[in-house]
């Protein structure tokens, strides 16, 4: 499965690290890790499927001793003359009480702007896939995962990291959707609370 990632603006997903000048950096060899598309995709369908279905998300994402049956592929961003850039943004911390800034609170963090707009991703089945779904069912839970990821990384109230993500093949349809909601209808398997 091809994930598109449109982003609507520049992003920040921080390495936790800093560097002289800079309190926030991003990873410059991996702009985007595909742990924190993983990440994102699995809390996108807990949103969708908890709690009636934590087996299916357990299934499909997976869980301690029992490893997802899929891969998540590093992020290609779409071809053309402009890379994805790094700047730096300098953000102050306010005062609540009076609004203005605290001295000494100003922060430089880095970001990353796309001037293409999109990237892509895959999702490939790399494993046995555990008894109770089919694949057709597995890769609707991750479309209709991917459809409702709307945010990557940090900054997001400072307008950062908002995006939108599309599969072609499943699309989120009728047909698909109708899988989803197949599966909120059935009852919760025997110990499938946790």
């Amino acid at each position: 499965m091809i994930v598109t990632i449109h982003f609507h603006g520049p992003f920040r997903i921080g390495t936790g690290d800093s560097r002289p000048g800079l309190g926030a950096t991003v990873d410059r060899t991996e702009l985007v890790p595909t742990t924190s598309l993983k990440g994102v995709m699995r809390a996108s369908a807990e949103r969708l499927l908890l709690p009636k279905r934590p087996d299916v998300v357990r299934a499909v994402f997976g869980a301690p001793r029992q490893p997802s049956p899929w891969h998540w592929g590093p992020v290609e961003f779409a071809g053309g003359p402009a890379e994805p850039g790094i700047s730096s943004r300098a953000r102050v911390e306010l005062d609540p009480q009076t609004g203005t800034a605290i001295p000494s609170h100003l922060v430089v963090a880095e970001e990353v702007t796309v001037p293409s707009a999109t990237a892509r991703f895959a999702v490939e089945r790399f494993d046995v896939l555990p008894a109770g779904l089919d694949e057709s069912t597995h890769l609707a839970v991750l479309a209709c995962a991917a459809a409702g990821v709307h945010e990557l990384g940090a900054g997001r109230s400072r307008g950062l990291g908002w995006i939108s993500c599309t599969t072609a093949d499943p699309t989120v349809d009728d047909e698909t959707l109708d899988v989803l909601e197949g599966l909120l209808a059935q009852p919760t398997p025997e110990g499938g609370t946790g």
